[in-house]
């Protein structure tokens, strides 16, 4: 399952195309809401309640890469304030969500949508280069 995972977040992160099309209402707002929590939390300083809306993947990696704990890891990554959504694409259990400034990437579970990625900024012709990310 976690192969799968990483493997999804891959497929998004190097620059699948996304599409917003036919996709029900209902999960496109799950996936914004999802977002502006994240960017709430995380530009209100609560670094430990932000932790907890990201991947189990991300919340490691940004452990094993930034802090001894998630909100440390969170608090010192530097995430570029998010600003408005511009866009949403939602395809099967992955999204990507453009801000103004920030993307994110976003993996549904049973509970909910998680952030799997943040601090994405594009390359042409390349992945999405994030400062914080599920391996």
């Amino acid at each position: 399952m976690r192969t799968i995972a990483r493997l999804a977040v891959l497929t998004l992160v190097v620059g699948v195309p996304l599409t917003g099309c036919a996709v029900p209402q209902d999960r496109l707002e799950a996936v914004r809401k999802a977002t502006e929590r994240f960017a709430t939390l995380h530009t209100a300083g609560d670094f430990r309640a932000a932790c907890a809306l990201l991947t189990s993947a991300a919340r490691e990696e940004a452990v094993h890469n930034g802090g001894p704990t998630c909100a440390q890891a969170l608090a010192d990554a530097e995430l570029p304030e998010p600003g408005a959504i511009r866009s949403t694409d939602v395809y099967g259990r992955q999204a990507r969500v453009e801000l103004a400034t920030d993307t994110y990437f976003l993996t549904s579970f049973p509970g909910g949508w998680r952030i799997s990625a943040a601090g994405c900024t594009p390359r042409e012709g390349r992945p999405y280069r994030c400062l914080l990310k599920g391996d």
